[in-house]
């Protein structure tokens, strides 16, 4: 299928375990840097795209509606603070989900989740992930940390439910490059 433009969901991880300092500075100036290179990178592309920005720790909230404009994205990401206890990533999934259901027939859409993978809350990955692939909307994600392995199989399952990407991090050059990576994906 040919794709008119694309629909993005960034969801930015903003618990507590984002305040780390084992990524310099800390894990979450590196998530807010992914996120402008993300949002950089999709928009400068030859297709139309709409992006929206949301938060998620125990709860979740969208912080824009979808637009094609970066400055709004880019205010956005620069007001960003760590927000609370808990990680539940079904909550940013289940939002996205429901705002990209109304978008135009026709678009790619995604949910960009970049985190720690500290989850400890919420429904599980996979479930969360079967409600984006029933509606053909692929989930990426972009971690970085130390990641148990028991998570490493959820979050590897949900992505390849949505036929979706997963790329982990080891260093802050490797997320600003991971976050490049995603950015200048096009929709098959």
């Amino acid at each position: 299928m040919k794709f008119i433009g694309e629909a993005v969901i960034i969801g930015v991880d903003t618990s507590i375990s984002m305040a780390r300092k084992d990524y310099k500075p800390n894990r979450f100036e590196n998530a807010k840097r992914a996120a402008s290179i993300i949002t950089r990178s999709l928009i400068s592309r030859n297709l139309p795209t709409l992006l929206s920005l949301a938060i998620f720790y125990r709860y979740s909230f969208p912080l824009t509606d979808l637009t094609d404009k970066l400055e709004i994205i880019e205010k956005a990401i620069s007001q960003l603070k760590i927000m609370g206890k808990a990680t539940a990533p079904s909550e940013v999934i289940k939002d996205a989900y429901l705002i990209l259901r109304s978008v135009n027939p026709g678009y790619h859409k995604r949910v960009i989740l970049i985190t720690d993978a500290g989850f400890n809350e919420g429904i599980s990955l996979e479930m969360s992930a079967s409600l984006l692939s029933l509606s053909e909307i692929e989930l990426d994600m972009l971690t970085f940390g130390p990641i148990p392995k028991s998570i490493s199989e959820h979050i590897d399952k949900a992505v390849k439910i949505t036929n979706g990407v997963w790329l982990h991090a080891s260093n802050p050059d490797e997320i600003l490059a991971n976050a490049a990576k995603l950015g200048e994906m096009y929709p098959d």
